[in-house]
């Protein structure tokens, strides 16, 4: 662990051909009778707090993350299962989660992806109405949900899933992409679940990208650097605290890929 806030649990550079998922629907939480109806009664005040403020809030099937690591010849081997976001919610809450291990938490799996445009710019997004990191940076990213991002024989599809959320945020297309890759694996201990990083390289411009129309209102303003070596490494270290658990690794590891070990090295060095 190199931060307070994150574990890299798998780091490479994957295609959807070098993934192995195994994926087992049984591999749930281990949730006793207490447990259940102390996430029961976590999730009603959560709803009740949702409808007062007009804030939607529902249960979604997630995949959850049971074990990540890299093998040998540079594969990356995943095991999921089920989870939802409910389970999520209320067993990431300190007084859930403090003094437990990890195998008993709900560990849904988000995806995340830097976007590089064609010009040499990333996205990113200062977060709003979310529950988590609000205000702070971090890159395109969502949920891996299991009733959208499965193939037709349910196998989880993780590489479909970032561009799904991609589209959805930003509006960009599959035919506006170049190249796509998984950067790894990585754990949020602040708020614990995991999350798979990614690069997704666009054929097309920042100007381009502006033009794009989003599906969803999520982010509300997109932001942009030109990223060079001297720029993400002032970023980085200007606003290390102020960058969510999960978009600081996915940066650095883009980082790493763009400017070698040594800057990656040196930039956590200096974090």
């Amino acid at each position: 662990m190199f931060m307070l806030e994150c574990e890299i649990l798998a780091r490479g550079l994957y295609r959807p051909d070098q993934l192995d998922i195994a994926y087992d629907s049984s591999l749930r939480m281990p949730a006793t009778p207490a447990i259940q109806e102390w996430m029961d009664t976590l999730w009603e005040k959560k709803l009740a707090f949702a409808r007062e403020r007009d804030i939607p809030l529902f249960d979604a099937p997630l995949f959850r993350l049971v074990e990540a690591a890299s093998t040998p010849g540079g594969r990356l081997r995943l095991v999921l299962g089920d989870t939802g976001y409910k389970e999520y919610v209320t067993t990431r809450v300190p007084e859930f989660a403090r003094g437990r291990k990890r195998v008993e938490l709900g560990n849904a799996l988000s995806v995340c992806s830097v976007v590089e445009t064609s010009d040499g710019y990333i996205l990113l997004d200062k977060r709003q109405g979310v529950d988590v990191y609000v205000g702070r940076y971090h890159v395109i990213g969502g949920f891996f949900e299991r009733d959208l991002d499965s193939t037709g024989s349910q196998q989880p599809d993780p590489f479909g899933a970032i561009c799904r959320e991609i589209r959805e945020e930003t509006g960009i297309q599959l035919p506006d992409i170049r190249e796509q890759y998984c950067l790894g694996v990585v754990y949020d201990v602040a708020a614990p679940h995991a999350e798979m990083c990614f690069l997704t390289r666009l054929n097309i411009p920042l100007a381009k990208v502006y033009q794009r129309v989003p599906e969803e209102d999520e982010i509300k303003q997109l932001e942009s650097l030109f990223a060079t070596k001297e720029s993400l490494r002032e970023f980085l270290l200007k606003n290390h605290g102020n960058i969510s658990a999960t978009g600081e690794p996915n940066l650095l590891m883009y980082g790493g890929v763009r400017f070698g070990e040594e800057w990656f090295g040196e930039v956590i060095g200096k974090l």
